[in-house]
């Protein structure tokens, strides 16, 4: 299994953190996505282990569970990006406060059978 956080800000920092203490995955197998490289989570991500991206498209297609880590406005937009990489295999898992499971589904959904 392998694990892509698409936003790697505070919150990504902190699940990777956990699952790493917890041995849930090896942070090996896991790829995040930021757009800015020099943010200290980054920073942070990098020292222990994480594959780092500017491409939010690398994080889909390298991987099989999805959290999306960003700012609620910012769904919309990723949404679009990533739809057409979305495939069956994808388990999606929203992390954005107040955006509905149903705004996510039509989306995703256009492009293939995601499981949210």
């Amino acid at each position: 299994m392998s694990v892509g956080f698409i936003g790697a800000g505070q919150l990504t920092h902190a699940l990777v953190k956990g699952f790493s203490a917890a041995g849930v995955i090896a942070t090996q197998r896991i790829t995040a996505s930021s757009p800015d490289t020099d943010l200290p989570t980054v920073s942070g991500l990098r020292k222990m282990g994480v594959n780092l991206t500017t491409s939010n498209k690398e994080v889909v297609n390298k991987s099989d569970v999805l959290f999306l880590a960003v700012k609620p406005h910012i769904i919309p937009f990723v949404l679009d990006e990533i739809g057409p990489d979305i495939e069956d295999r994808h388990l999606i898992v929203s992390c954005a406060a107040g955006v509905t499971i149903s705004s996510i589904e039509k989306v995703s959904l256009e492009s293939s059978e995601s499981r949210l």
